[in-house]
């Protein structure tokens, strides 16, 4: 948790709309004390490289990101379906592509920018989805091998969110309902994956290999 008058967060939270306005390319210290309204060298006095700015934004989305999920409206206890689930990821999606537009739009300017920095591209692939929560969600939904699944999953995820944001689904106008149609179909499928014999006899199973 940030100390008072600590101006981390804020500078994070600029950060992050200077990435979403203007792509990576748009970052600099220079143009977050001014998005921010600090004085000059604010943003280099917390953060002294342009990769600790990046870091600093993908760990504010993170914090977001649970944030998020933390608020969201999660199923009574008891045994989870996968219609809720789907209803549940339906949610987030749409927050994504809505009131967090900003944090989407930023995870995907930063993608060229982490490249080649192999810790800060596993930190801002794991910012927007968790693979540790969609293997608990996924084992309880059922599936044998859970962790192996959740990959799929949250690769599906990023793709419904890129499409939403750029693709056909934001042309089309796709509904909420229409997403946790599919994300349900996708959780069966994938889960029906996991547990055929076929799939760890014959490696007929593989991650990332659903169609629709």
């Amino acid at each position: 948790m940030a100390r008072p008058g600590d101006r981390r967060p804020v500078i994070a939270d600029h950060a992050i709309e200077v990435l979403a306005d203007g792509g990576a390319r748009a970052l600099s210290h220079h143009a977050v004390d001014r998005a921010a309204g600090l004085a000059v060298g604010s943003t280099s006095y917390y953060f002294r490289t342009r990769r600790d700015l990046v870091d600093a934004a993908i760990g504010r989305i993170k914090s977001r990101s649970r944030a998020a999920f933390d608020g969201a409206h999660v199923p009574r206890p008891g045994p989870i379906t996968a219609r809720a689930a789907a209803n549940l990821m339906a949610d987030q999606l749409q927050l994504l592509a809505s009131a967090r537009r900003s944090d989407a739009l930023a995870v995907f300017a930063l993608v060229p920018e982490v490249e080649e920095h192999a810790e800060s591209r596993a930190r801002l692939a794991g910012c927007l989805f968790s693979r540790e929560m969609a293997t608990d969600l996924l084992g309880a939904l059922g599936a044998r091998d859970a962790e192996r699944a959740s990959l799929d999953l949250v690769d599906f995820l990023t793709g419904i969110l890129f499409g939403s944001l750029f693709g056909q689904r934001r042309v089309e106008g796709v509904r909420l309902k229409s997403i946790a149609d599919t994300l349900e179909r996708f959780i069966v499928s994938n889960i029906a994956g996991t547990n055929s014999p076929d799939a760890h006899s014959s490696g007929a199973y593989s991650s990332g290999t659903y169609s629709s």
